[in-house]
């Protein structure tokens, strides 16, 4: 052993380095001066007491009454705990959280670029991560990478991961920046976005951020000024139809970031063919609020699911390319539309009216003339020599027209059936008004529900005309005009001479039911108008109700054009609903129709008669859910069906946007399928202007200020040095010491020795 470990054995040094410099001595217990001061004087005092009258040498009775007063007052140092110290100083640097957005926003092209041109914000984003600044930042600070949009992750700098996120939120990555940073000299928060959040900051973030004093440096992405976008913002159509029908398909078209610039072209494409169908341009007087609704027309040329596309085009730059596309998936039949028209007495809109049914194509009807003798023909392409009784005989209807028709000539269990067919079937029912019964006569009545005023309109004797709504022009209807976008024909308008209707019905608006919509408005000689065309949902199926039969006088001097087109209109709209039915006992549906990803659907497998379920029984069934696009493409997901009421029914949540193929095959009921369109609410796209006011409000609510991507430099001026000096210490105990221990031995050992050449006891 050498010398040196000797010595650190003695001393009982163990944590203590042994090339450690700079040692200090130190106590555990501190002793104020005075207190050492009292220990010395009762140390001596009692050596006096102890050795003053004691016979022998002085000499030998001072050095003894010594070696008693050190004893005592070693003892006292050993207790007040004697150590060795090794002070250490530590550095603690500065921590700087950086935080990258990795939404989807930033694929949109509207950052400038060093040669003049437009790149993408994400290539900006790029551009800033592989400044030299940031090993600038990084000298003699720890930074912290943290890739954000719906979720938070670390990354690495020049490797930051796909800018691929559906939606953003600001609050979780500067959580997680608080949430590191916790107990850490913390400089900022680099803030490198495009300012577009689906989510608002939360005010705690806020006040986390000031009470910490903890800076935010924004960097922005993308441009400062607003660019122009254009996106089909809503894409809707009918779910289902008939072949050859002329179908409506109503597009939102949304501007964002500034006025239209130039005509805006919205185009109906078919998807099979790729052929343009219908368009049309709109001007920057057609948006009200960045918002314009249109409507294209197209028909159905083949039975099963028929995909269009609409496109939007403008003349000037287009933000986001992504958003100017929405499909539409109609499912078409092949078979005659099926019409029961009843009709009280051969007024002369039911002497036209039935001749139109009669020559309509596709369109099979039985005309049901109540006032005629009994050896009288029923007219129809499909005569009736009696009304329907049974719920078979009323299901092989699509639509069901009343005219001025006597409730007590229906039997209640006849009406019934009606409304059944309607609410459950979804066949359509078209009232039309009458002098004598309808609607008075209907009050009270199974079929009062598919009424949609809650009261009965007064007589207006007086000439008025007819003006569709915005409302008509949604569901193709009253569209008389030679095109589906022509102008409401001038010769049907109040300055004309052949559109007056010479009575209608008075029908109050605060009358109509909740689920009521006017399709077309009377005009009276005053200006006045009301309701005169009303649609009205009843369950799976529709209700119109027409407050005149007039329109036989629209015929004069001109033809049928403008009755035919009137009526053939309402008809096929109202007959829609019935036509997935097509005679299948079983009907597989989606509700809603477009499912979101990530919000619950339902899949329903309805029977079209009690009896029908019964037979099948009450144990569930089993769906298939397979993906036709995407990089899942044919991947499925099964899940179950539980039978409720005349059917079964089952929740699905879908988990990607694209096309999806539900089937249900079983033995029980044979297969039965349906493709869905599933969309994804695109968050990050809807609104795609940059927000740089929101990133400078964050910057002065919170103390730090906005870094131009042009001018990084800056970063490394303005974070504040917050790095700091702590000092630790350590230490080793001398009390317990074997040199602590030998020396009172060797105290105590050395005053007996000199007691005993005293010869003391």
């Amino acid at each position: 052993m050498t010398a040196s470990s000797m010595l650190r054995w003695l001393l009982g040094v163990d944590i203590i380095p042994s090339d450690a410099t700079g040692l200090e001595f130190a106590w555990q217990r501190p002793l104020e001066p005075w207190i050492w001061l009292l220990v010395v004087t009762v140390g001596l005092s009692v050596a006096v007491f102890s050795y003053q009258g004691l016979a022998g040498s002085k000499r030998l009775r001072v050095w003894l009454g010594a070696l008693r007063a050190l004893t005592i007052v070693f003892l006292v140092a050993l207790l007040a705990g004697p150590l060795l110290r090794l002070p250490i100083l530590e550095s603690k640097p500065d921590w700087v959280a950086v935080l990258v957005d990795r939404s989807r926003s930033l694929s949109i092209e509207d950052a400038p670029s060093a040669v003049g041109t437009r790149q993408s914000r994400e290539s900006q984003a790029l551009e800033i991560l592989a400044d030299q600044t940031w090993d600038e930042v990084s000298d003699g600070r720890v930074v912290v990478w943290i890739g954000f949009d719906g979720t938070t992750r670390e990354v690495e700098r020049r490797e930051p991961g796909p800018a691929d996120g559906w939606d953003t939120d600001l609050n979780l990555p500067i959580e997680a920046a608080l949430s590191r940073l916790a107990g850490r000299p913390a400089s900022g928060i680099v803030l490198i976005s495009d300012g577009r959040a689906t989510r608002p900051l939360d005010q705690s973030v806020f006040r986390q951020l000031q009470a910490r004093a903890i800076p935010l440096f924004p960097i922005p992405l993308g441009a400062s000024e607003p660019v122009v976008d254009l996106a089909v913002a809503e894409a809707a159509a009918p779910a289902s139809a008939f072949v050859r029908d002329q179908l409506p398909f109503t597009a939102v078209i949304r501007s964002t970031g500034g006025s239209v610039r130039g005509p805006v072209r919205v185009e109906l494409l078919n998807e099979t063919t790729g052929k343009v169908v219908d368009q049309v341009e709109l001007t920057e007087a057609d948006f009200r609020e960045g918002r314009c609704e249109t409507v294209l027309t197209a028909a159905g040329e083949r039975a099963g699911p028929n995909t269009w596309r609409i496109r939007v085009t403008g003349t000037g730059s287009d933000l986001v390319a992504m958003n100017n596309e929405a499909t539409v998936t109609v499912d078409f039949v092949d078979r005659p539309l099926r019409a029961l028209y009843i009709e009280g007495y051969p007024r002369w809109e039911y002497r036209y009216l039935k001749n139109l049914l009669v020559r309509e194509e596709l369109l099979e009807s039985s005309v049901m003339l109540l006032s005629a003798d009994r050896d009288f023909a029923q007219e129809g392409n499909a005569p009736l020599e009696r009304l329907p009784r049974t719920r078979e005989e009323f299901a092989d209807f699509d639509l069901f027209v009343i005219g001025d028709v006597p409730s007590g000539s229906i039997s209640d269990l006849q009406a019934e059936e009606i409304r059944y067919a309607v609410g459950d079937h979804g066949a359509g029912l078209l009232w039309i008004a009458g002098e004598r019964s309808t609607p008075m006569s209907w009050r009270a009545t199974p079929l009062d529900d598919l009424l949609p005023m809650r009261s009965n309109p007064e007589r207006h004797d007086e000439r008025v005309h007819m003006q569709p709504t915005p409302a008509a022009s949604r569901a193709g209807v009253l569209r008389l005009g030679e095109e589906a976008r022509s102008p409401w024909p001038a010769a049907l308008s109040p300055d004309g001479t052949r559109g007056h209707l010479e009575w209608a019905q008075r029908i109050d608006m605060s009358t109509l039911k909740p689920s009521a919509e006017v399709l077309g408005l009377a005009r009276g000689a005053s200006g006045a108008t009301w309701p005169l065309v009303i649609s009205m949902r009843y369950g799976a199926g529709q209700v119109v109700y027409v407050g005149t039969d007039e329109t036989w006088r629209w015929r004069h001097g001109v033809g049928e054009s403008f009755q035919e087109r009137f009526w053939i209109q309402l008809i096929r709209m109202l007959s829609r609903g019935s036509a997935p039915e097509s005679g299948d006992a079983f009907r597989l549906s989606v509700e809603p129709r477009r499912p979101e990803t990530g919000l619950s659907a339902i899949v329903r497998l309805d029977a079209r008669e009690a009896v029908e379920a019964e037979t099948v029984g009450d144990g569930p069934l089993e769906a298939q859910i397979e993906e036709m696009e995407g990089p899942r493409r044919g991947s499925r997901a099964v899940i179950p069906l539980i039978r409720e009421g005349n059917g079964w029914i089952g929740n699905w949540t879908p988990s990607a946007a694209g096309r999806c193929r539900v089937r249900v095959d079983s033995a029980r009921i044979g297969s039965r399928e349906l493709i869905v369109d599933v969309t994804r609410r695109d968050m990050e796209l809807g609104q795609p202007q940059a927000d740089h006011t929101l990133l400078s409000d964050l910057a002065a609510r919170t103390g730090g200020v906005m870094i131009q991507p042009n001018d990084l430099a800056k970063l490394k001026r303005v974070l504040p040095k917050r790095s700091s000096v702590s000092e630790r210490a350590i230490v080793d105990p001398l009390w317990n010491s074997p040199a602590a221990i030998l020396i009172v031995f060797a105290l105590i050992f050395a005053e007996l020795v000199g007691r005993r050449l005293l010869r003391l006891a």
